[in-house]
């Protein structure tokens, strides 16, 4: 058994910031197939959040029987060594351990059986469409979490996902067996078909239709040609970016799955085979003949949403979220999330996507004030010439004394012109939905917290990770560009508010 993957600093061999932890699942007998789709699953930063804040109802749910509970259980483990997936098998129904099934299937199952909200972050919404040739209509909508692209090439011919993407959204004519009743023209007629994409997913899930049945060998054969994983794809106004692969070698009738997945906390790629985890290069997912299932995340597009270059920078308590919220507004997951009782940031990190840099910050208020300056001249440099957004960001929960007197350290010591370009971000907006009341409601309820957003001019934004495919991002990006606007392109250093100068001001000074 290989031991977990761990990074280290090149310079002092210790573990550096973005010290992470991989570790494999065990194999019961022959449940790989269950080991990369779960792999997979724990790799999905949305799906991972849902699993483990999940709450069960104390009077009705049994511990055995409930699949999230039970994958609960798993991450635990998983986040800190080898596991098994005994719970899982149990809560699926797996009898027989030692027969292989089909990964794509078993992926299928898990998200149907827990449901959303922990599924959305898959879910998109598809119509099929038949159109007569009167011009008569028929579209049928339902929600889907996976699309199938057929595989039109021999053994020896390279595949074009792309391509194949392509021929699944094409326009098609039915056979005339096939053609579909017009209620316009009373009879059956020439009938023309396709599908559109109506509510794009967060990941996009391709699985790749290897297995066919032959008739004349009276058995299902698979198909191995060889096919160029593309890094990325653009289906309409979306870039998608690939981040996991699910391998399958051997036959129907048996074989062996593994997983290649690029974790969301340093971005390199990783081969999750049962129990054993190794590092590898994208440069293998050309031209092979294994990959079954390709997961796409989708890019948050900022192009044309916003007029400036938005220079961002996250302050707040530990464990606020400031870099969930880092990595939702670039539509990256750059920054190092980990949910527990540690703080992840060690030091002020910044990452640019387009026109929106994200300055990340670890917990201030626990420098001295030497450190402190030293870090607070970091994000002045990481920003240069300085933030022009500053956010907030806290939890919706009970605001405390001192949590207020947090912000009024971070206000004082920033001056009180900053405040002008300031923003309150709450990110578990969920507890909203639990408490059943809408943010102006709670903010009502306690005046320290109305106090503090009232000083930010009454700017405020909240984030609910469990509706990932909501426009709650480009709204927050929206506000944040206002911001910017109304004060005329100024930015902070900390010291007093600057404007920004033109080129020509800067040559007319000169």
């Amino acid at each position: 058994m290989r031991t977990p993957v761990l990074h280290r600093s090149h310079e002092s061999g210790f573990p550096d910031r973005t010290e992470v932890q991989f570790n494999g699942l065990k194999n019961q007998g022959a449940t790989c197939y269950l080991n990369a789709v779960l792999q997979c699953l724990f790799m999905t930063q949305e799906f991972r959040h849902e699993v483990e804040s999940y709450e069960p109802d104390p009077a009705g749910d049994c511990a055995e029987d409930n699949l999230l509970l039970q994958l609960q259980k798993l991450f635990r483990q998983l986040s800190e060594n080898v596991a098994t997936s005994e719970g899982i098998t149990r809560c699926l129904g797996i009898r027989n351990v030692y027969e292989q099934q089909d990964a794509v299937e078993y992926y299928r199952k898990l998200l149907k059986t827990v449901g959303t909200p922990a599924s959305k972050v898959f879910e998109g919404k598809m119509s099929n469409i038949t159109k007569c040739i009167c011009g008569n209509e028929n579209k049928e909508t339902n929600p889907f979490i996976s699309i199938l692209l057929s595989i039109e090439v021999g053994n020896n011919e390279k595949y074009n996902v792309e391509k194949g993407l392509e021929s699944f959204f094409k326009h098609s004519k039915l056979e005339q067996d096939d053609w579909m009743y017009c209620d316009e023209c009373d009879h059956k007629t020439e009938t023309h078909t396709w599908s559109e994409i109506d509510e794009y997913p967060t990941v996009l899930t391709l699985h790749l239709k290897r297995f066919d049945f032959d008739y004349i060998q009276m058995r299902y054969v698979k198909n191995e040609c060889p096919l160029d994983v593309p890094p990325s794809l653009h289906i309409k106004d979306y870039k998608y970016n690939l981040y996991a692969v699910i391998n399958h070698r051997g036959g129907y009738s048996g074989g062996h799955y593994d997983a290649i997945i690029r974790p969301y906390q340093n971005q390199k790629w990783y081969c999750f085979d049962d129990s054993t985890v190794t590092e590898m290069s994208e440069a293998l997912l050309q031209g092979s003949r294994l990959p079954y299932m390709l997961m796409y995340r989708k890019e948050l597009r900022l192009t044309g949403i916003i007029a400036h270059h938005l220079r961002i920078l996250l302050l707040g308590p530990s464990r606020s979220g400031k870099s969930t919220v880092g990595n939702l507004i670039l539509g990256v997951n750059y920054f190092l999330c980990k949910h527990g009782s540690k703080t992840v940031t060690k030091k002020s990190t910044k990452k640019t996507v387009e026109n929106v840099t994200v300055v990340d910050t670890p917990n201030l208020f626990s420098l001295t004030q030497s450190s402190w300056e030293k870090e607070l001249n970091r994000c002045t440099e990481l920003s240069h010439p300085g933030p022009n957004v500053i956010l907030w960001v806290i939890r919706i929960s009970k605001f405390s004394d001192q949590q207020q007197g947090l912000f009024h350290t971070i206000k004082k010591r920033l001056g009180s012109g900053t405040t002008k370009h300031m923003m309150v971000v709450f990110t578990n907006g969920r507890e909203l939905k639990r408490l059943r009341q809408p943010i102006h409601t709670f903010l009502s309820k306690c005046d320290k917290l109305k106090k503090v957003v009232r000083i930010c001019q009454n700017r405020y934004h909240v984030i609910d990770t469990s509706d990932v495919n909501s426009n709650q991002i480009p709204e927050l990006v929206d506000k944040l560009d206002k911001i910017v606007t109304e004060n005329s392109g100024n930015y902070c250093t900390f010291r007093r508010c600057i404007a920004q100068k033109s080129p020509q001001e800067e040559a007319e000074k000169q």
